[in-house]
């Protein structure tokens, strides 16, 4: 049989299955990542591959992880390959049990555009020339080039008698260490002018709001981890919505490390791990990485300026379409009045078209006591009709929406999956044979 073998290249985990099938068989994730036990659907399954190489975005360097966990950069094709070899032979002999690799092709999924050469090469020489699979396509921007594939079939407007899909819509990707935003035509791919990275990953959040504990001064955060954060951030999403609501000044805490250490002395000690902390810390780092209109580093800054940088025809329908994707985008799904209300208030205000002064002077910038800046306040005013409901019927305004049911942090690869299912052309696969002469003309081609 002809089957395709998907795989997507994140940045913390990499997810391994075959095409057709609703959900990867395999998630391997970095120490990193996998440690902080984030709900993103799929942990139960995961596991952890001390091998993995730390692959970020073009804005940063290409590191590769050594065997005493020392990292130095990958400067070539072969410390490219001394990484992705083992990790590739592991994905098909010990994962997917494959015996023939030329009777297979396999897609993968690539985090940038335009990914480094030396690890495209890497890529192509360990597949090809190595593993001997049959034919490798590679997918430039993520789960930005294979989502298409799955939207085309889903209905998120919420009325089931609507069948046509919206012209474009704005794919927001909260990972674990960085988000990506880019706005996706209808029937085509995503638009590269309007593609934008940010520091805005969950662990991005972490780190932020310990930082504001620490300028807080609160004793515990003396030699404090992200996992102890992280413990704060979920006690604060899972109590009561009420709560929440009317900003609660303290909440209790059972932090990991203190309820280990609280184990080993003895059990009357216990109730020294639970602390009480501020939640105003949470609340503020919140809206410095995410909702901070004027921070061209948070999230709603990056959501508006691509919507800018798309043709004005597409700027409304996308900003009526927002769709979250990413284990970051349902951890923090429930912060709050909730993530999806917190970014449509956000933009909203960022727009000039909020619904209340309560809620403009709660998105207006906190730092340092300062009034936002005119230039701040009017930079994106022109996409104020696109994202204000029209009068009549309430209908239209900025929508940010879910994957439901579908998790959201594995919709990138169903794509994928979709993806490989089609008959896609072969002009689009790189066989043996091209990646060869390619290599002899010491660049690639297809």
């Amino acid at each position: 049989t002809h089957q395709t073998i998907v795989v997507e290249l994140g940045c913390s985990r990499i997810k391994v299955g075959f095409a057709g099938e609703p959900k990867p068989r395999r998630v391997l994730s970095s120490s990193d990542g996998g440690a902080l036990g984030i709900d993103d659907g799929m942990c139960t399954s995961s596991c952890t591959w001390n091998h993995f190489y730390t692959y970020l975005s073009s804005s940063s360097d290409g590191t590769v992880t050594l065997d005493d966990n020392s990292q130095c950069k990958a400067t070539s094709c072969y410390d490219w390959e001394k990484t992705l070899y083992p990790l590739f032979s592991f994905i098909l002999t010990s994962i997917l049990f494959i015996q023939r690799p030329s009777r297979h092709r396999i897609l993968v999924l690539m985090n940038d555009i335009f990914p480094p050469r030396y690890l495209r090469e890497a890529l192509l020489r360990v597949l090809l020339d190595y593993l001997k699979l049959g034919s490798v396509l590679l997918v430039n921007g993520g789960g930005f080039g294979s989502i298409q594939y799955l939207l085309e079939g889903m209905n998120l407007s919420g009325n089931p008698s609507v069948t046509q899909q919206p012209t474009a819509s704005l794919l927001v990707d909260i990972g674990t260490n960085e988000a990506r935003v880019a706005v996706l035509v209808s029937g085509s791919s995503f638009l590269v002018e309007t593609y934008q990275v940010i520091p805005a990953g969950y662990l991005a959040f972490l780190r932020q709001v310990l930082n504001l504990y620490q300028e807080a001064s609160e004793n515990w955060t003396t030699g404090a981890t992200l996992e102890e954060v992280n413990a704060i951030v979920q006690t604060w999403m899972s109590t009561p919505q009420t709560d929440q609501s009317t900003t609660v000044a303290t909440i209790s805490v059972e932090l990991p490390t203190k309820a280990k250490q609280s184990n080993d002395l003895s059990e009357s000690s216990t109730a020294s791990s639970i602390i009480q902390v501020s939640v105003q810390p949470l609340i503020d780092a919140f809206h410095q990485v995410y909702l901070n209109y004027t921070q061209p580093t948070s999230l709603v800054y990056a959501i508006l300026n691509s919507a800018l940088a798309s043709p004005i025809d597409f700027r409304k329908a996308a900003l009526q379409n927002v769709i979250m994707v990413g284990g970051g985008s349902v951890a923090l799904r429930s912060f709050g009045e909730g993530m999806k209300v917190e970014l449509e208030n956000a933009i909203k205000a960022a727009c000039g078209d909020s619904t209340s002064d309560e809620t403009q002077a709660m998105e207006e910038k906190k730092d340092d006591e300062m009034e936002v800046s005119s230039i701040a306040r009017g930079r994106f005013q022109s996409l104020k009709a696109a994202v204000g409901r029209r009068s009549s019927g309430g209908k239209g305004g900025v929508q940010i929406k879910y994957l439901d049911p579908l998790a959201a942090d594995v919709a990138h690869w169903v794509g994928a999956s979709v993806m490989g299912k089609l008959r896609l052309s072969n002009e689009d696969w790189i066989s043996v044979d091209s990646s060869a002469a390619s290599f002899r003309g010491g660049r690639l081609h297809r």
